[in-house]
């Protein structure tokens, strides 16, 4: 039971055509159907059905397909991990981050790396950071910038490269501008606009308001950063943001800050995150380095 055959399993499951599996794999049909036929001989059972022009898995199809698709990624990613060392600066670097690092933290970092390392090629997604660390528990990434309170999953590695530092934004001339003795009853009765469940930003606000008994009078809702602190700038509203991403709109006179009143929650920080069982590519390791 050799890789091809795995692979053109997994492609059976993918595309549904002998063709189709052809083309991707750059061989003829017949090869396509040889490799096939070959693999339910040396097992023993049928695992390809044929129905209204399409190829199926069956039942024991499905079974094998489960570990095939697992080993034909896992020999991509040894012959990925295994070419960087030919030129191990000339790669692509594959970077996943959270809302808030990836748009405030990242640009500065990924264009000094850029000039550092011209022959690289560099792609950066942006992701929910509870999406991020559900993607390293499945091994469908191995490296992520996390904006995060939390480091109890003791699979990751944890590198942090900066605390947050998260505060109270609202618009020049709001009531709160100015006010150095803001209670706690007196944010907590604002109208908020809030980050999405689930985001950091939105767990520290969450959190701080458990602490300090009061409950939030949540407006608005919603996923982009951007359009919350356009929100906030604009009307009467409040709302938590890392102090990092308001450095545009401190300098240009369009928000205001204060700290958090009352007891403290944990702010949490920026991290790198990547498995325990996985070794970062030398042009990983220069990333880390270098940020």
């Amino acid at each position: 039971m050799n890789y091809m055959k795995l692979h053109v399993l997994v492609l059976i499951e993918k595309y549904k055509k002998v063709t189709d599996v052809a083309s991707e794999l750059g061989l003829k049909q017949p090869t396509v159907t040889f490799h096939m036929k070959s693999l339910e001989s040396e097992l023993g059972t049928p695992l390809f059905q044929y129905r209204s022009g399409r190829v199926l898995l069956t039942e024991a199809g499905r079974t094998l397909y489960q570990y095939a698709v697992k080993i034909v990624y896992l020999t991509a990613e040894a012959e990925r991990s295994i070419k960087q060392f030919t030129s191990p600066f000339d790669g692509e670097l594959e970077i996943e981050a959270g809302y808030i690092p990836g748009t405030y933290l990242l640009p500065k970092a990924i264009s000094s790396f850029m000039k550092m390392y011209p022959g690289s090629k560099l792609s950066l997604t942006i992701q929910p950071d509870a999406l991020l660390r559900e993607r390293l528990r499945l091994q469908e990434i191995h490296f992520a910038l996390l904006h995060s309170v939390d480091t109890s999953d003791k699979s990751f590695n944890y590198q942090l490269l900066d605390d947050e530092d998260a505060v109270l934004i609202y618009a020049p001339g709001h009531p709160f501008d100015g006010n150095h003795d803001l209670t706690v009853e007196q944010v907590a009765s604002a109208p908020w606009v809030q980050h999405i469940e689930g985001s950091t930003l939105r767990t520290i606000a969450d959190k701080w308001a458990q602490l300090n008994q009061v409950r939030l009078w949540n407006r608005t809702e919603l996923n982009a950063p951007e359009t919350l602190k356009a929100i906030i700038s604009e009307g009467d509203a409040v709302g938590i943001f890392s102090k990092k991403g308001i450095e545009a709109e401190l300098s240009s006179g369009r928000l205001r800050y204060s700290n958090l009143p009352g007891i403290q929650t944990e702010f949490g920080g920026f991290m790198l995150a990547w498995r325990k069982d996985y070794a970062l590519s030398p042009l990983q390791q220069a990333f880390v380095k270098m940020i």
